[in-house]
């Protein structure tokens, strides 16, 4: 499968589903021998990391590492777990592996980000977030449930109109950070 995040495809979202964490636990087992020291956290991540959030059933899982490397051993390791990889998908300096299932559905996403990396700080806070105001939580999965009946077949159009709420969000996270 080519990776491509404006392909026109079905997708789903579906109701909070608690298998999503022990579905975490068995890949970040597989992670920590994958990784081992090279792997200083392992975090569960995106929509199926909130509580009673609904999201398309895709485990999103963070990697952080002290400084990117090739991975030229770990990515033949995760090629024999299932996984595919891509250099800088989702910023400079990133790494992903995923993994499909019927072809082309995506069922989870291991994103590898330094410490401290812009993406990596913005997975976390916002995760950290969204548990911590299960209103705006629950406005996001009430959002992603309405685009996805009006968008049925079309992803990159649902990623477009979730920029403007995952942007507010984003503010919200920063001025929540500082209160602390």
């Amino acid at each position: 499968m080519f990776l491509d995040k404006m392909q026109k495809r079905t997708y789903s979202v579906e109701p909070y589903n608690p298998i999503w964490v022990s579905k975490f636990g068995e890949i970040k087992a597989m992670l920590q021998k994958v990784f081992a020291s090279k792997a200083l956290s392992i975090e569960h991540i995106g929509s199926t990391s909130i509580p009673h959030m609904s999201a398309k059933p895709v485990i999103d899982v963070l990697v952080v590492v002290s400084r990117m490397e090739p991975f030229v051993k770990e990515k033949e390791e995760m090629g024999r777990y299932g996984y595919q990889s891509a250099d800088n998908y989702i910023a400079p300096d990133t790494v992903i592996f995923f993994k499909t299932e019927m072809g082309d559905r995506k069922i989870e996403n291991i994103h590898i980000c330094v410490k401290d990396s812009p993406k990596a700080v913005q997975f976390i806070t916002t995760r950290d977030f969204l548990r911590a105001h299960p209103e705006r939580a629950k406005q996001y999965s009430d959002l992603k449930e309405k685009l996805n009946k009006k968008f049925p077949d079309d992803y990159p159009a649902y990623r477009k109109a979730k920029q403007s709420f995952l942007g507010e969000t984003e503010r919200l996270t920063q001025k929540w950070l500082k209160q602390d």
